[in-house]
């Protein structure tokens, strides 16, 4: 083999090493595109659980009060009764 064919052998194996990780990386840049993605969209959707867990405790507060106020008139009511009877 001459030193010519040898070159240009070295030159043809750099080259098709250079290929396969050019291809390498653009799959793997495919790869961060799609789990950038999917980390939006799973951002999204925790932010939408966060609104309806903020909206479930606002709820929770409310029914609380409303029970709260509930259980103060049937104690009243209890204690006027008992006035009645007496």
């Amino acid at each position: 083999m001459s030193a010519m064919s040898l070159a240009w052998l070295l030159i043809g194996t750099s080259l098709c090493g250079v290929m396969v990780l050019l291809v390498l990386l653009w799959l793997l840049w495919m790869g961060r595109q799609s789990q950038c993605r999917e980390l939006e969209v799973l951002r999204e959707l925790l932010d939408g659980l966060g609104q309806v867990i903020v909206r479930l405790e606002q709820d929770k507060a409310e029914l609380t009060s409303g029970l709260r106020a509930e259980k103060a008139q049937a104690a009243q009511l209890r204690r006027q009764l008992e006035l009645l009877r007496r």
